[in-house]
C-alpha cells in the first residue's frame, strides 16, 4: 500500500542526511508503530509521506503510484488536536467534507453519524474548549477518517493525556481501527502503547534513518490490557527499552 525506495533526505541548510537510502513497505489495513530516539527522522517520514517535504532521490508510492500523481490519499492527526476553536465540534468535524464539496445533507448525516459513534453526539454544538483533552482527540480522530483517505498518520496523538485516559483511548482506538479497517502509521516513544496497537513495530537504530528493524507483535485482536503481562510481551518490552536506550 505504501512503499518507500532508497529515498534521501536532508534538510535545506543541513550537512548531512536525516535519511539515507531508506526502503520499507507497509500493507494495506496494517497498523504500524514507529518508535526511536528524539530527532531520529520518525516525524519526517510523516512530512515526506505527506509531501510537506519532498526526498532528494528516491521514490514514495501508494499502491504503486508515485504521492505527486495523487490526492487525498492520507491524513494526519498530530499529538494536538488542531481544532479550530471558533468552530462547533460537529463544524470541526464537517471541515474535511467542506473540502470535498459534500451537500449540506451529506455532510449533516454523516457527522452525526460519526459523532454518535464515538459517544459525543450531545457534544456537537459544544466548541473545543468545552471538551476535554481526551474527547478532544477523538473529535480530531473523527475529523482524519472523514477526509476518506485510507492511510492515517498518527504522530503522538495521546502523549499530552493523563495515564487513565491514554489507556482508554488506545482501547477506543483499536476498536476503532478494526471497524474502518484503515492503514496505520502511529509515532510514540511510549514502548507499551507500541506493542498494545500494532501489528509490527519499526525501530529506528541509526543516525542517519537507514532502515528500520521490525519486530512481528505476537498479539492477536481484540486485545486488553491483560495481554501485556505475559512472560512473551514483558520480554519483548523489556528488549524495545534496551534496544532505544543503546541508540540514546
Amino acid at each position: 500500500m505504501l512503499n518507500f525506495d532508497n529515498v534521501n533526505f536532508k534538510y535545506k541548510g543541513d550537512d548531512f542526511y536525516t535519511i539515507r537510502n531508506l526502503s520499507f513497505s507497509v500493507l494495506d489495513g496494517e497498523f504500524i508503530s514507529i518508535i526511536g530516539a528524539s530527532g531520529c527522522g520518525k516525524s519526517t517520514i510523516f512530512r515526506l509521506i505527506n509531501s510537506l517535504e519532498k526526498p532528494e532521490s528516491g521514490s514514495i508510492t501508494i499502491d504503486s503510484i508515485p504521492i505527486h500523481k495523487i490526492k487525498n490519499y492520507s491524513s494526519y492527526m498530530p499529538q494536538k488536536d488542531l481544532l479550530y476553536p471558533w468552530r462547533t465540534i460537529k463544524k470541526n468535524i464537517c471541515l474535511p467534507m467542506e473540502m470535498q464539496n459534500k451537500t449540506k445533507k451529506e455532510m449533516e448525516e454523516q457527522s452525526e453519524k460519526m459523532l454518535k459513534e464515538v459517544g459525543l453526539l450531545e457534544y456537537k454544538n459544544k466548541y473545543p474548549r468545552d471538551l476535554s483533552g481526551g474527547m478532544r482527540q477523538r473529535v480530531s480522530f473523527v475529523r482524519a477518517i472523514l477526509t476518506g483517505a485510507n492511510l492515517l498518520l498518527l504522530d503522538e496523538p495521546f502523549s499530552a493525556l493523563d495515564s487513565i485516559t491514554k489507556i482508554a483511548l488506545r482501547e477506543w482506538l483499536l476498536s476503532e481501527w478494526q471497524k474502518y479497517k484503515k492503514t496505520v502509521l502511529f509515532i510514540t516513544h511510549d514502548v507499551e502503547e507500541a506493542i498494545f496497537l500494532s501489528q509490527k513495530v519499526f525501530v529506528v537504530t541509526t543516525q542517519p534513518l537507514t532502515h528500520f528493524e521490525e519486530y512481528e507483535i505476537p498479539l492477536n485482536y481484540p486485545r486488553d490490557r491483560n495481554c501485556l503481562n505475559t512472560s512473551n510481551i514483558l520480554q519483548l518490552k523489556e528488549e524495545l527499552i534496551v534496544k532505544l536506550r543503546q541508540e540514546n
